[in-house]
């Protein structure tokens, strides 16, 4: 029963230090990777209807957060910087 224990005990410390090597390696190769340019087509076209107008804009983890008034509404787009494409889009009626 001690010998299973000590196997089992190993195991799990070479687990770890082996989870901690690939760990720092994938951490290593990321650092030393040079980042991707935007891809040629990334920059985004977006209309606005007639009468709308961009109340705020904020970037946040890669994404471009517009707050848009128009007379329908309000809405809320969400386009993501690395493709420029509207990945979301929230509307409201008017008050």
């Amino acid at each position: 029963m001690s010998t299973f224990f000590v196997l089992a005990l190993l195991g799990t410390i070479w687990g770890f230090l082996h989870q901690a090597r690939i760990f720092m390696a994938a951490k290593e190769q990321s650092r030393s990777a040079p980042q991707a340019p935007a891809p040629a087509g990334a920059a985004a076209s977006i209309t606005l209807a007639p009468g709308a107008r961009i109340l705020s804009a904020t970037t946040d983890a890669g994404k471009l957060v517009l707050h848009v008034a128009t007379p329908t509404g309000s809405e809320v787009e969400i386009i993501d910087l690395a493709t420029g494409k509207l990945t979301a889009q929230v509307k409201t009626a008017p008050p």
